[in-house]
């Protein structure tokens, strides 16, 4: 049997975490079955790519030398928007209708998602990108999960979820018994994946003990547009206005209003940094009623107006 071959193209910036949470699994599984995998590392120009942490790795050859892999993996992070590029894209075109796998990880999903290999499939990325994500590929299902397979295509949101997501592959292909066993060697605590957030949960982010805090706080999570009002909030908590209030401020040190403010103005951030979304479209999106409003507000928290951010991305 000819050992899989898995081809991954590295993008620049790309992260080393996710990188060899991916690969690693492989390594072991051909420590107790010989010669299951190979694999080999690809750029668009056969030069070393140098990752998010500023180690550069050597390449075997270039993405339109790729021949027919079993699995084409693109691994990107930062500014992957830079690499978007129609020689990228005609390559995943070309290796989707030769039949390889193809996997995305952490910001790696853009590069499917705009090849149209990920249409009408289900998929992730990382949660800062994934608000944009979902504005810009509406004909993908997006899951707030940590990783994803679905009728061939992979996509693990970034950092460890991509070794989840090949012990997930490695058991069906071979059996659970020998993904556990990779597990173990890699002194790794399994999960199977699970609904959820991609994102660490909103009551470990913020420090939240308290189980009425988290649904409050999560409600907020998913009403941007259409905020929710002080009342409906304290409905959500089964508090009064007054309780509601005070509970934020032991907990938060703010008021529910100020820490709704908060969620709302890192959500814009992170549309303004990955979306083509207008300035004002993103201040709509957000729940502010006018692009005066969004800007004063957006330059009280950051400290530049959020044409900057726009401009830096």
């Amino acid at each position: 049997m000819q050992p899989r071959d898995i081809a991954f193209h590295l993008v620049p910036k790309f992260s080393m975490i996710a990188l060899y949470s991916a690969l690693e699994p492989l390594r072991v599984v051909n420590r107790f079955r010989p010669e299951r995998f190979s694999w080999r590392f690809v750029s668009i120009d056969g030069k070393a790519v140098t990752a998010s942490n500023g180690i550069a790795l050597t390449v075997s050859g270039r993405l339109n030398d790729i021949g027919r892999p079993d699995m084409a993996v693109f691994c990107s992070s930062y500014d992957y928007g830079e690499q978007l590029k129609r020689p990228v894209i005609n390559e995943i075109r070309k290796l989707a209708r030769g039949g390889a796998l193809m996997a995305g990880l952490d910001t790696g999903a853009f590069f499917l998602a705009e090849a149209g290999v990920l249409e009408s499939h289900s998929a992730t990325c990382h949660w800062e990108t994934l608000p944009a994500f979902k504005e810009n590929y509406s004909r993908i299902d997006v899951r707030d999960t940590p990783y994803v397979i679905d009728r061939g295509r992979f996509t693990a949101s970034g950092g460890a979820t991509a070794l989840d997501m090949m012990l997930d592959w490695v058991g069906s292909l071979e059996d659970v018994e020998i993904a556990r066993k990779v597990a173990d060697t890699l002194v790794h605590s399994r999960h199977r994946n699970q609904s959820g957030e991609a994102r660490i949960a909103a009551d470990a982010r913020y420090g939240i003990s308290d189980p009425r805090l988290k649904r409050v706080v999560q409600a907020m999570e998913t009403h941007f547009e259409d905020l929710l009002q002080i009342d409906q909030l304290a409905q959500i908590a089964g508090l009064s206005q007054r309780q509601l209030e005070r509970l934020f401020r032991t907990e938060q040190g703010c008021s529910p209003i100020r820490f709704y403010l908060r969620l709302r103005l890192e959500r814009a951030e992170q549309l303004l940094a990955y979306t083509r979304m207008s300035v004002r479209n993103v201040g709509l999106a957000c729940g502010f009623s006018s692009l005066a409003q969004f800007s004063r507000q957006y330059k009280a928290h950051f400290g530049i107006p959020p044409s900057r951010t726009r401009k830096a991305t």
